[in-house]
């Protein structure tokens, strides 16, 4: 018995053997397979033809192979291409020969595996956004911030790849307000109003959309839209003094935006009729409790009176020069922009994330340029972006908004990230105090809008932030192995 038994023990007991190594091995084809189609999904993105990527999957996978030892053969990978989309598939079927099995004659053991690449991106919309509060020019902050986000844009464009609209880029920088630039038209509601209108008229014309932008019939000119009529000399009448608006006429060329209010105010609905963005007229700020603000009628009509003086508050009309820039793939036109910015003023962060929105959103397409058009939310193979900077609190809102800067935040961050816009959003802190807002679970705003914990960063020297926004962008370009 011992002579029938034995041999068949030490048989399974061999086949246990072999088939353990040869799943370690398998283990080890796999791994080869997964970083040989990388490797090709890389070739295909540098422009390379299907016959030179399926050389290199094959190579790659050939070379990695033939390090494992054991005996091991393989036919050479099988490389398809999808024409649908960005994936590569490669199969393989390798031969491990036994060590104790092929007593008993099982020679080999044979097993296949396969692996598909794809793009975790195939096209990319990704908007930058910038904090240029006056914050920023303490401790070299904006220049640090301009170094890191060069290197972004080396990762994400980087010199080597073809240019082929795929990945694009746009930048929104906020302080107390937005630069709309050259969209200001676009997205705002003009309303023309003849010389003698009156204060009434034109206090109805601005409040009516979110505020609009005041022009002069007779000049086509912008003016303040409306007095407050706080004069404490009794010259206050109700209707537009010639010389005033002459005055007013002048001093409007700023192209600053404020927050949209209302019912769409948390979202990426296009400008339009009780849609639009509100247009930041300076605001008349003289009342009677102030000496030096009691005579600011006269101050305007008499003695040029201005913000310093007190007549008026710029604050929402005073943004900084840096309008938006729509996507776009000009790597060198994105770097001079940024190396141009300037710092000063409060933070209205919801404004910039708002904008950071509007310039990947395709409900914005008719705003953008046709090159800078954003591709609709449902594209194959697409990912939008938004990468939120700041240092410090969000501590600006407009007085008509009911709602302040961090809970407008908020509400734009959830419906950013919900269906079907689908917004990665990630964000960078640059040196924020730990005593900034917290949400009521101890969250900073950075926290909260992040897409995930993983997504939120947190910088306390350049160094870090060149590496927080080197980390983002390799996230946003990485290939994955199908599952």
């Amino acid at each position: 018995m011992a002579a029938m038994f034995i041999p068949a023990v030490l048989a399974v007991g061999g086949i246990a053997v072999d088939f353990q190594y040869t799943v370690r091995q398998k283990s080890k084809v796999q791994y080869a397979l997964d970083s040989a189609v990388l490797a090709g999904a890389l070739s295909r993105q540098a422009g390379k033809s299907e016959e030179a990527v399926a050389a290199d999957v094959r190579a790659y996978a050939e070379a990695l192979i033939g390090r494992q030892g054991g005996r091991i053969s393989c036919v050479p990978v099988n490389v398809t291409f999808n024409p649908d989309n960005e994936d590569i598939t490669g199969a393989i079927r390798c031969d491990q020969p036994t060590f104790i099995s092929n007593l008993i004659g099982f020679e080999k053991m044979t097993f296949p595996a396969s692996s598909t690449s794809t793009y975790a991106i195939g096209n990319a919309d990704v908007a930058f956004v910038f904090d240029v509060s006056g914050s920023m020019n303490s401790y070299n902050r904006l220049s640090l911030l301009k170094s890191a986000a060069e290197v972004a844009f080396d990762e994400l464009l980087p010199d080597e790849k073809p240019r082929n609209g795929k990945v694009r880029l746009a930048i929104a920088t906020y302080n107390n307000a937005v630069n709309a630039g050259d969209y200001l038209n676009a997205v705002t509601r003009a309303q023309t109003l003849s010389a003698d209108a009156s204060n009434a008229a034109a206090r109805s014309a601005y409040d009516t959309y979110n505020g609009a932008r005041m022009i002069d019939a007779a000049t086509g000119k912008r003016f303040f839209y409306y007095e407050r009529e706080q004069c404490p000399d009794g010259n206050c009448n109700g209707n537009w003094d010639a010389a005033r608006r002459a005055y007013e006429d002048a001093s409007i060329a700023d192209t600053c935006v404020y927050e949209r209010t209302g019912g769409d105010a948390a979202t990426d609905a296009a400008p339009g009729s009780g849609k639009w963005i509100g247009a930041g007229n300076p605001r008349w700020n003289w009342w009677a409790g102030n000496s030096n603000k009691r005579d600011g009628q006269s101050r305007i009509e008499d003695q040029a009176g201005n913000s310093s003086r007190g007549a008026y508050d710029m604050s929402f009309a005073d943004c900084r020069a840096s309008g938006p820039v729509p996507l776009t793939e000009d790597k060198a036109a994105l770097k001079a922009h940024v190396q141009s910015l300037t710092a000063n003023g409060g933070t209205a962060g919801h404004i910039g994330l708002a904008w950071g929105w509007y310039l990947v959103s395709p409900k914005w397409d008719s705003i953008w340029p046709e090159a800078s058009k954003p591709l609709d939310y449902d594209t194959k193979h697409n990912m939008k972006a938004v990468i939120l900077m700041t240092d410090g609190d969000f501590n600006s809102y407009h007085p008509t908004a009911t709602k302040n800067s961090f809970r407008q935040a908020q509400d734009l961050c959830d419906q950013m990230k919900a269906e079907p816009a689908k917004i990665e959003v990630y964000t960078v802190g640059f040196q924020v105090p730990s005593n900034v807002q917290k949400t009521g679970d101890g969250r900073t705003i950075l926290e909260y809008c992040a897409t995930s914990p993983a997504y939120a960063f947190n910088a306390s020297n350049g160094e870090e932030l060149a590496a927080a926004y080197r980390s983002i962008a390799q996230s946003i370009s990485e290939l994955r192995i199908k599952q």
